[in-house]
């Protein structure tokens, strides 16, 4: 079985080089501070489409294969050697994660562009090669990270003898693959025009990565239920005149991003990690809860659909409970943060921002701090 997985798994990583000539789309090009000063990509997320019939006629039918590559920072909270939590440091992630991904469409409204429910599988795999962060030892006094310690004059295992039941992935050399599979559900009755967003979104996926196809080496075993739901509404926008596109001078959008995440199983990686928190990670934990409050000001679209300015104040605010992963350890830990976000946004791919806000970290030696950022991100 696992040699039949595993020339499938081969046949899978190619397809996608015969699959150019029916379509390319990139969907999202992403940035990290310490790579090239946030200038340069440093991962992308990019699809090669397959032609296929529409199975129902005025819905969309989509089979394609998807490529996610590239560099993620990621914290380490959990103590190698007893997998209590603890905050160790960040270090640098390379990945490449593929998606042989069917979608079929129902129902096409007039308020979104899109249709109103979407059904998916995918077949998914994700290779991991964990290492320091790219910034360590740039000074006289960065003489220890995650994974290694400099000291007297020797660089040295930081955990020589670490058990790393909290993060499987990082047992050996820190590189892990792991297959599974995926099924969700979309609800798409969102209308987003670039400053100006009404509606709701929702989406239920499950993961499910079980140990008997982990063929590369025994890195994951689990079960994951996330699930999101977005609402937006313009407060109030001033359109305006005698152009030919729909543009705005001024607009104020609230949005409210809730997101909820279970995950089960006898081994766990840490990129199943779940809740997005402006400044900080949620433990790695049964259950994870973040909710998102945002309210935006826009400004004039300057000579362009997609050229405009715009400010944000946001609140997040998360909460981990259930069993710590791989313990048998019960948690409840609050996470918050709160700020402010101003940009220019150019053509919907580059943005010149600066952010500041207060974070509340319970895991870290100093739970409350502030935080600022500031600089060019690229994106699509």
């Amino acid at each position: 079985m696992k040699r039949i997985l595993a020339v499938l798994f081969f046949v899978l990583s190619v397809v996608p080089l015969h699959a150019i000539g029916f379509g390319y789309h990139v969907f999202e090009v992403r940035t990290i501070p310490e790579f090239s000063e946030g200038i340069f990509p440093s991962s992308i997320l990019y699809q090669f489409n397959f032609p296929m019939p529409d199975f129902l006629p005025g819905s969309k039918t989509e089979f394609a294969f998807r490529l996610d590559n590239g560099l993620v920072y990621r914290s380490l909270r959990q103590n190698p050697n007893t997998a209590k939590y603890e905050y160790i440091g960040e270090y640098t992630v390379q990945y490449d994660e593929f998606n042989l991904y069917f979608a079929q469409d129902f129902h096409h409204t007039e308020f979104t562009s899109d249709d109103l429910v979407t059904l998916t599988a995918s077949i998914d795999g994700r290779w991991e090669n964990a290492f320091e962060r790219l910034s360590w030892m740039n000074g006289p006094g960065e003489l220890q990270g995650v994974f290694r310690e400099f000291a007297n004059g020797v660089n040295t295992n930081r955990w020589p003898d670490a058990a790393w039941n909290g993060n499987p992935e990082l047992r050996g050399a820190r590189s892990s693959a792991t297959i599974f599979f995926s099924f969700g559900l979309e609800i798409d009755y969102m209308r987003n025009v670039i400053t100006r967003k009404d509606g709701v979104y929702f989406s239920s996926f499950v993961h499910y990565a079980p140990g008997v196809v982990q063929f590369f080496g025994k890195s994951s075993d689990f079960i994951l239920w996330r699930n999101e739901l977005d609402f937006a509404w313009t407060i109030f926008s001033v359109r305006q005149k005698n152009v030919e596109r729909d543009t705005t001078w001024i607009s104020l959008v609230l949005e409210d991003k809730a997101r909820y995440q279970f995950v089960t199983g006898s081994m766990i990686p840490g990129f199943t990690q779940g809740g997005e928190i402006w400044g900080t990670e949620a433990l790695n934990s049964e259950h994870v809860f973040s909710n998102r409050v945002m309210l935006t000001l826009y400004g004039p679209q300057i000579n362009s659909y997609d050229c405009y300015p715009r400010a944000s104040v946001f609140f997040d605010f998360g909460v981990s409970f259930g069993r710590l992963n791989g313990t048998d350890e019960n948690v409840y830990e609050v996470y918050g943060s709160y700020g402010f976000r101003a940009e220019f946004v150019i053509f919907n791919i580059a943005n010149a921002f600066y952010e500041i806000g207060y974070v509340f970290d319970p895991i870290k030696d100093e739970k409350e701090e502030v935080e600022m950022r500031y600089g060019v991100s690229i994106g699509i």
